[in-house]
């Protein structure tokens, strides 16, 4: 193998289109003890033949959050490759070409290991995926969580439920109205023509004291995931953690709660509700509907109310009424 070694340097060095760093690389991967492998020698050829490049991958260290993705780039050798993760419960790696996408699936440490299948090099790559800090939106694909650092761990989304126009949804949207439980908006909202009563707010139908996650949970049923409509707890662990305040947004009137622990934000627009024919109090008070059921009242459910002079946490509403939903994760 040394005389192998050697002949094969003789040729690199009478070919004087070598490159210096493709010298630095062969003679780096050649063990301190002098030995060198088949791969060496074939990498060898290889440079002189057919202008082989060293293999690399940008980036060679990966940090990300629990739900985000990533890609890195490998560069030089055959572009043939494999790629592996030591722990896919913590990311998975696939493989498209010279492109390697990451995605995250829980908290936690691995590696990914890139491999030149014709020259069996192999680069691993440490990568760490975090919990994310979801203070802002990241982008215009909503919804996203915001992480207001409430006790509990809840987290609210940041645009209201859209079912008509979802590709519309954004902070300022004011999103759709709903009756509580019903999973459409409608021109009118009469007590007779709301589904879950039979004519009367005594007679409505007993969907269980909170909603939250069944069938008639409007964010859950058409977001999906963990996403849910607010308890009523939670309506209020909002409002008791966060410093309220009118304002205006886009051209858009409502109320932003800002964290009193992390500083991260949400606003809600002043999206009125509506009863009859008609939407009430657009752009003067906000009507935003807990998934918590009255008890003392089959007809009436908790909502959250606001205006440009306070927050009301005490307030409940007939059911059939039309109001927007801020879902929140569990």
């Amino acid at each position: 193998m040394r005389k192998l070694l050697s002949f094969f340097m003789v040729m690199l060095m009478a070919h004087t289109t070598y490159a210096q760093s493709s010298q630095n690389y062969l003679l780096g991967d050649v063990n301190k003890d002098g030995r060198v492998t088949v791969a060496d020698a074939m990498m060898v050829v290889n440079i002189i033949m057919n202008g082989y490049t060293p293999f690399s991958v940008n980036p060679t260290a990966v940090t990300m959050f629990a739900d985000g993705s990533a890609t890195i780039d490998i560069e030089g050798g055959y572009n043939e490759y494999e790629v592996t993760s030591s722990n896919t419960k913590v990311v998975k790696a696939t493989l498209s070409g010279s492109t390697i996408t990451l995605t995250a699936v829980a908290i936690g440490e691995a590696k990914v290991t890139v491999k030149d299948v014709q020259t069996f090099r192999t680069i691993e790559i440490p990568v760490k995926v975090e919990t994310p800090s979801y203070l802002a939106c990241p982008d215009d694909h909503h919804p996203h969580l915001i992480d207001l650092g409430l006790p509990s761990g809840t987290k609210w989304a940041c645009c209201n439920v859209d079912t008509d126009h979802p590709e519309n949804q954004s902070p300022t949207n004011y999103g759709g109205y709903y009756a509580w439980g019903e999973m459409k908006t409608k021109d009118t909202y009469y007590l007779d023509n709301y589904i879950h009563c039979d004519g009367s707010l005594s007679t409505c139908h007993n969907l269980g004291n909170d909603i939250a996650g069944t069938e008639y949970d409007v964010a859950h049923v058409k977001w999906g995931g963990s996403w849910v409509m607010p308890s009523n707890e939670q309506r209020d662990e909002l409002v008791n953690n966060c410093t309220y305040e009118w304002t205006t947004v886009d051209g858009v009137k409502g109320g932003k709660f800002t964290s009193n622990k992390n500083g991260a934000s949400i606003f809600l627009p002043a999206a009125g509700d509506r009863s009859g024919d008609d939407i009430n109090d657009a752009s003067s008070y906000g009507y935003y509907w807990s998934s918590t059921r009255l008890p003392a009242h089959i007809g009436y459910a908790y909502y959250l109310y606001f205006s440009s002079d306070d927050v009301n946490l005490g307030s409940i509403g007939h059911r059939y009424y039309g109001r927007s939903v801020r879902p929140v994760a569990r």
